[in-house]
């Protein structure tokens, strides 16, 4: 029998991710803590996710004392090292992927090598923007795969994409495996994807959800990372996924949506080796404003639950 799923969260409001895409009020550490508890139940595993942007050489004493601090915290971080450098310096990124899991690698859970790097056209909300982004998760993954046998380190070593929608035009897959080869495909602990059926994209019924999901994930498994070289022994982690709520986008229909998804993975997690299931985001950014990047949370900015908070619990309870 295929295992359970492992389910994680984006803590904070999108206030707190990379990329400035909304603002509203500041994080409240209690009020997280309260809710994680909460939607972790008795005993089961609920990873918390965080992100670390790495913007260029400049940046790395700044990134390893955010990592520090995270460190001390004493969480199994699944933590995302974004890489968004102008100038696209691979050699000292992969340098610093290196030390990364040398000073951390028996404390974080997961190490995302990347944050969506073949997305090309979302500007500096994802690594894809950025100059020699593809070799920066080829070469991010292979120095964090060396130093983890090199020192014994056990945090998982991958990366996580956003779904292809022309491979054979855009030749990202075809470049990764030219670049990596099998010493790349070797390296790689999971391969994660970002979903956002229904919210990116063309509209999707509750009843169109389950076959939209089916689909993203087996072209991931059997197109992109076989193109790759990547085999299906690899797990597939969904690494982000979440439904906005606002006008037109009822608050009961994010929990339709959110528990049509998770149940559609849970069902496919043995035929296409599925691991995990990660939300983004806890919170909304700031509900008083329409725009759906501020209201992806399944709590509102005030941490009152939506339905969908009390949804995940019971998932979690039931799933994970």
């Amino acid at each position: 029998m295929a295992a359970p799923l492992i389910f994680g969260v984006f803590p904070l409001g999108m206030a707190g991710a990379p990329g400035g895409l909304a603002v509203g009020p500041p994080d409240n550490i209690e009020a997280i803590g309260r809710a994680l508890s909460e939607l972790q139940g008795d005993g089961k595993t609920l990873l918390p996710r965080m992100y670390v942007v790495w913007s260029g050489p400049e940046s790395t004493a700044a990134a390893h004392a955010q990592l520090d601090q995270l460190a001390a915290a004493g969480v199994p971080w699944d933590l995302v090292l974004c890489f968004r450098d102008p100038g696209g310096d691979v050699a000292a990124w992969a340098s610093f992927v290196s030390q990364v899991v040398t000073r951390h690698g028996r404390e974080f859970a997961a190490l995302q090598v990347t944050g969506e790097p073949n997305l090309t056209w979302a500007g500096a909300a994802a690594d894809g923007a950025f100059l020699n982004a593809r070799d920066a998760l080829v070469q991010g993954v292979l120095a964090g795969a060396a130093a983890k046998r090199e020192t014994g380190a056990t945090v998982a070593i991958g990366f996580a994409v956003v779904p292809d929608i022309d491979p054979a035009a855009n030749g990202f897959w075809a470049g990764v495996r030219d670049s990596g080869g099998a010493d790349f495909a070797a390296a790689v602990d999971y391969a994660g994807i970002d979903i956002y059926p229904d919210v990116f994209g063309p509209r999707r019924s509750p009843d169109e959800l389950p076959s939209t999901v089916e689909r993203l994930l087996g072209d991931f498994r059997e197109r992109d990372l076989a193109t790759a070289g990547i085999p299906a022994s690899v797990p597939i982690r969904i690494c982000e996924n979440g439904w906005p709520t606002g006008p037109d986008r009822p608050e009961e229909r994010q929990a339709v949506v959110l528990e049509t998804i998770i149940r559609t993975v849970y069902a496919l997690r043995a035929e296409l080796n599925v691991t995990h299931w990660e939300l983004f985001t806890l919170r909304d950014a700031d509900s008083s404003k329409d725009d759906l990047f501020h209201r992806f949370g399944v709590l509102r900015d005030d941490y009152s639950p939506k339905p969908a908070f009390h949804t995940l619990r019971r998932l979690i309870a039931e799933l994970g």
